[in-house]
């Protein structure tokens, strides 16, 4: 009995020991950006002393004669700070006497093409990961180690990662381009009192510029994040836009690449703004006289202004993350003038702005929640309603997103897809007319896809929306390609709220086949108001019917 005694001690005294250690590799860097791969790292997570905990290459083992929890490890501290903006817990090359090092055996340096990590306790391999077999190689590329997995998303050095949210917005003015767009935002920086917050793309519109210098002027603060390396370039007219904001007092960064450091993101595509910390814009289109017109002729985009302070300082936030990047830029004023504005005929104003309540908003961020997009296509019943500037296959792989559309379509949804006309989306062998010829050889008559080429009013579709099972709405900037949802940084919002989705579902069916109703009561509720008013008198005569026979 006394021997049991003893075995069944030792035995949780061994369980106590295993449970009180375990470590899980959880996140490295083999191809980094500092010379040398100096910033190369990796991260263990986990319980108790590190003592028993080392790490393998092949060729080199790295351990520890002390530390606990979360534990960084780079090659070189100094330049892994330079880098990262933070100071690892180890490093295994001498660069900074303020960070200790690793205890290292053999040759200890990841290969940036091909090689593997083990972790190890006590000697015994308790985890591995090789690359390119587990994860994909890439410079600068992150790999993280979540519910038991390898990289849920592309992830590169210095990028954000936000978690979904949700938030009910008492109010919400939706407003579509070209028709209303520029009346709703400039009565948003009109009304701004504090402070302005806005990223975007490209910024032309001189008649905005004026709007926030204007607000400048009242003692607002405004701080403006643009991409510095367009496609094509910053253009002269941007440069005077930007020099002259920086005149009257805003605040201007741009994010972009120097040298071989790559900026975080391939594209800063954004297009939002945060006012007072309490309203938010979100849309499709730039800052530019196609996208925001006063002209009411332009672009087709969809937009909405939020006023919720969660989805404020959700997007606020994301701004600081993105405001805080070692690829961030003051604007240096040049000698370009703020250019002349454009003379366009008035086009007639079909949609006007509609104020929601009650709606259910969760911000959509790329490359971090852009999945979103297709959970919301994977969750379709009924209906979805497509409009994007384009939809391009991946690399190696049909377009996931077209694929959920299908999907849908194929389980018995009405599905409708719209894309743009434009030249440079038409004239080549495999871009938007062979996406909807493709579409449409599959016969299905509850599936459909169009080009959008004549409505009054519209330039071109430079929208990336949808409309799901009337009732859920995606506003957002992010095209249907592999890099927006991967590589650049996006933002979008799911709106949940049949009021809203009636609403774009209107200005969807007029582009679809060139049909709006004509009375402008409907169009400010968004929906036919003649057929409430038919219901309306219907009812009353029957009552007046059953009344007089009662009588």
């Amino acid at each position: 009995m006394k021997a049991l005694r003893i075995l069944l001690a030792l035995t949780i005294l061994c369980l106590a020991i295993t449970s009180a250690s375990a470590y899980t590799i959880t996140e490295f860097c083999a191809d980094g950006y500092a010379k040398g791969d100096g910033d190369e790292y990796f991260i263990l997570e986990g319980t108790g002393n590190l003592s028993a905990w080392s790490v393998t290459d092949g060729e080199g083992t790295v351990s520890f004669s002390g530390g606990s929890g979360r534990t960084v490890v780079a090659r070189s501290a100094e330049l892994y700070y330079q880098i990262h903006g933070s100071y690892p817990d180890f490093e295994i090359t001498e660069s900074l006497t303020s960070i200790p090092n690793a205890i290292v055996s053999g040759r200890f340096q990841l290969a940036n093409a091909e090689d593997s990590l083990t972790l190890l306790e006590n000697g015994r391999a308790v985890q591995t990961v090789a690359w390119p077999a587990d994860v994909a190689k890439g410079n600068g590329r992150v790999h993280r180690f979540t519910d038991g997995g390898w990289d849920k998303r592309v992830f590169k050095i210095g990028q954000s990662d936000f978690a979904p949210q949700t938030f009910t917005a008492e109010r919400v003015t939706l407003f579509v381009s070209p028709d209303c767009s520029h009346a709703v935002i400039t009565d948003v920086i009109r009304d701004a009192d504090e402070s302005i917050l806005l990223s975007m793309y490209e910024f032309t519109s001189v008649s905005l510029a004026e709007a926030l210098a204007d607000a400048e002027h009242r003692g607002v603060e405004v701080t403006i994040l643009m991409e510095g390396g367009p496609v094509g370039g910053i253009s002269d007219s941007e440069k005077g836009v930007l020099n002259y904001l920086s005149r009257n007092g805003a605040e201007i960064f741009t994010i972009e690449s120097e040298g071989n450091l790559p900026a975080r993101y391939r594209y800063l595509h954004t297009k939002y703004l945060v006012a007072d910390g309490e309203v938010t814009v979100v849309l499709s289109e730039n800052f530019k006289d196609s996208g925001i017109p006063e002209s009411g002729y332009g672009n087709r985009g969809w937009g909405a202004a939020v006023e919720d302070s969660g989805v404020a300082e959700y997007f606020a936030d994301v701004f600081a993350d993105d405001l805080a990047g070692y690829d961030i830029y003051r604007w240096a004023e040049g000698s370009e003038p703020l250019p002349e504005t454009p003379q366009a005929e008035k086009a007639v104003t079909i949609f006007k702005p509609v104020t929601v309540g009650n709606v259910q908003v969760t911000p959509v961020i790329s490359p971090d929640t852009s999945f979103l997009v297709g959970n919301a296509l994977d969750s379709a019943q009924h209906s979805v309603d497509i409009q994007q500037a384009y939809i391009a296959h991946y690399p190696d792989s049909e377009n996931p997103w077209l694929a959920a559309a299908l999907r849908a379509a194929e389980a018995g949804a009405e599905v409708r897809i719209q894309l743009d006309g434009m030249y440079y989306n038409t004239d080549s062998e495999a871009d938007n007319d062979e996406i909807a010829a493709s579409v449409n050889r599959r016969g299905l008559e509850n599936l459909q896809a169009k080009i959008l080429t004549d409505r009054e009013g519209i330039l071109k579709l430079h929208n990336k929306g949808f409309i799901i099972d009337d009732e859920t709405v995606l506003i957002s900037s992010i095209n249907w390609n592999y890099n927006s949802p991967t590589n650049n940084r996006e933002a979008g919002l799911l709106l949940e709220s049949e009021e809203a989705a009636a609403y774009y579902t209107r200005v969807f069916s007029y582009d679809w086949d060139g049909v709006v109703l004509d009375n402008q009561a409907s169009a400010a509720v968004g929906f036919d108001i003649r057929y409430l008013l038919a219901g309306i008198i219907i009812v009353g005569l029957v009552g007046l019917y059953v009344w007089r026979r009662r009588h």
